[in-house]
């Protein structure tokens, strides 16, 4: 008869709940937790702000209303039937928009595609020029130089040409580029097509998440844009909308931009239209950004594939 297994001395231990990893975790939670709240607070009390009925904010003018007694649009209508300033820089914006990003667009892939072929004679040393003007610019005052010699200052083409093309993002569509396998290509080739063919209807099908994330690239640059306005543009009717809310910032006061409605009606305070122009210039992005963030972190994770 065979002698039966000696039981457990003791009860199972239960795992400790607080050893180093949980601790280390809660730690890491509360402090992004801080640093969002953080992040969020002053968004959501310049939203609140633009929304808050006046008579709000004239019984409580030195604090910020959490809840308010109901919600009102009329400050925005003050900014788009006052001055047409406003109107003006958001009709520049988009047009840079959209047009920036295309011509940038364009010339990134024409200049990627050549230089992510092994091939293309000369191919290191074009790609160390490009990389050389990353750490190094040409300087404030000669690029002011160059653009006003080309005729270009005061025009809607010296918030475009000037920085058509970026370098950062001539690397991640090459470096995408170089990951699309050879025999794709090689396959139009022997159909007969040519490099322009492959390139249309090859290549860039296969890069739409790529060309999604170096166009985002783009379209947010083009939209924050405000310094080379301030450097070329001299005309209020070509200012793009973040340089007139840098001037707002800068003077505190919306000055005449919101000088809309009759005399009978009471001006809001120069404090509550500062926060509504805050959220017309950076609540289309916002509202943009979070169904393409992806891109941005895949954008991010092709540009460390391959040097």
């Amino acid at each position: 008869m065979k002698p039966r297994r000696q039981q457990a001395a003791g009860p199972r231990r239960r795992k400790n709940v607080f050893d180093a990893d949980h601790i280390f975790g809660a730690c890491n939670l509360l402090f992004l937790t801080i640093i969002t709240l953080v992040t969020l607070l002053p968004v959501i009390a310049v939203l609140l702000s633009s929304v808050t009925p006046m008579d709000d904010v004239i019984k409580h003018p030195s604090s910020f209303i959490v809840i308010p007694s109901s919600l009102t649009f009329d400050y925005y209508a003050w900014l788009f039937r006052g001055s047409s300033s406003i109107i003006d820089a958001y009709t520049i914006t988009i047009l840079r928009t959209l047009v920036g990003t295309a011509i940038s667009l364009a010339l990134t892939i024409v200049t990627a595609y050549p230089l992510s072929k092994k091939f293309l004679p000369g191919r290191g040393g074009i790609m160390s020029i490009f990389f050389f003007t990353m750490l190094f610019s040409g300087g404030i005052i000669p690029t002011f130089l160059i653009v006003n010699g080309l005729h270009l200052t005061n025009s809607f083409w010296a918030l475009i040409i000037p920085s058509a093309l970026s370098v950062y993002n001539l690397i991640i569509m090459r470096t995408f580029f170089q990951t699309i396998p050879i025999e794709l290509e090689e396959s139009a080739y022997i159909d007969g097509a040519s490099e322009m063919t492959t390139l249309l209807r090859i290549v860039l099908p296969v890069s739409l998440p790529s060309l999604a994330t170096i166009s985002l690239f783009y379209a947010v640059f083009h939209w924050n844009a405000f310094f080379d306005a301030v450097m070329y543009i001299t005309n209020r009717k070509l200012w793009p909308l973040q340089l007139i809310l840098r001037e707002i910032l800068v003077k505190n006061d919306i000055g005449d931009l919101a000088l809309g409605g009759s005399l009978s009606e009471v001006r809001p305070p120069s404090s509550v239209l500062i926060n509504t122009t805050i959220v017309v210039a950076v609540l289309p992005i916002m509202c943009v950004y979070p169904f393409l963030q992806r891109y941005f972190i895949q954008g991010m994770m092709v540009g460390s594939i391959k040097g």
